[in-house]
């Protein structure tokens, strides 16, 4: 299992991954990853994007599975 810090660290380099790529690459529940990330969204340093903050924007980091992504954004430096 991964911790927070490598979780931290895949975010910083990709700035945005989805909830499943996080869990696949800690090889941890996505349930898990979710409970880590909360540390960070706390502290303002990584935002959550669910599936009803990305669908049908132009925008969306996942246009292909945006209606049933969770998408975590690293927005601290």
């Amino acid at each position: 299992m991964t911790g927070l810090r490598e979780l931290r660290d895949a975010l910083r380099a990709d700035r945005k991954l989805s909830l499943d790529v996080l869990a696949l690459r800690s090889g941890s529940s996505p349930s898990a990853v979710e409970a880590m990330l909360e540390q960070w969204e706390r502290k303002g340093k990584v935002i959550r994007h669910g599936p009803e903050s990305c669908a049908g924007s132009a925008s969306c980091c996942c246009a292909t599975s945006c209606p049933s992504a969770v998408v975590y954004e690293w927005v601290a430096d």
